[in-house]
């Protein structure tokens, strides 16, 4: 089984969420590739693996977007978007929609496994892949502050395989307003931790049989 692992923070370094997970993925037998946002110039090398979404020249419309960009964390990125303007949003996601085709492209995974429920969610579903989401409440809270950001993430969970809730209160949270009951059927709460490698692979080949029929 291949995967690729979608993350919304700064996926840049080794010492980081995902590439841990990357890491401990191949250690079960299963290869994995990484996209998200990147800060390494695009003419830089980099990462094995890793197709990054270079964020730094389109955040420099808006200051607090940049300064989101900057501190790297999927939580500041994920607080500002709901900000962005219609076309800021627009950019953002045709960049990402661009480099998520990209990575589809040169790894051909089986299953996406997309860490928070963001604007890059429903880009991944677009590729026809399946994907499984892991969900944290901060990901609901902040999606709700824009209607057209409830609209793409809401979209973006309709599509998946399976939905993965951080918490039992992210999962309740999920229930009453995000998912249909046929989605909540198919959805497992567990944190998303460095050791979570084995739930990982088992969510996704779930979600790989459950497409398959």
């Amino acid at each position: 089984m291949r995967l690729l692992l979608i993350d919304h923070g700064n996926c840049d370094h080794d010492h980081t969420r995902v590439h841990h997970c990357r890491a401990a993925l191949g250690r079960l037998g299963i290869a994995a590739a990484v996209c998200g946002p990147s800060s390494i110039p695009q003419l830089e090398m980099q990462h094995a693996e890793m197709y990054g979404i270079h964020l730094h020249a389109i955040a420099a419309a808006s200051h607090r977007f940049l300064a989101a960009v900057r501190e790297g964390s999927a939580e500041s990125l994920l607080g500002v978007v709901p900000s962005l303007s219609p076309r800021l949003l627009g950019l953002v996601r045709e960049t990402g929609r661009q480099l998520i085709a990209e990575a589809v492209d040169a790894t051909d995974p089986d299953v996406i496994f997309v860490m928070h429920a963001g604007l890059l969610t429903d880009l991944a579903a677009e590729t026809g892949v399946p994907v499984v989401t892991h969900v944290s409440q901060a990901d609901l809270v902040a999606a709700d502050a824009k209607p057209l950001m409830r609209s793409l993430v809401a979209r973006g969970l309709g599509s998946c395989e399976a939905v993965v809730a951080a918490d039992a209160a992210t999962a309740a949270a999920l229930n009453a307003g995000w998912l249909t009951a046929d989605d909540q059927a198919s959805q497992e709460i567990w944190p998303l931790v460095p050791d979570a490698a084995d739930r990982i692979a088992a969510v996704c080949r779930t979600a790989l049989a459950r497409r398959r029929g």
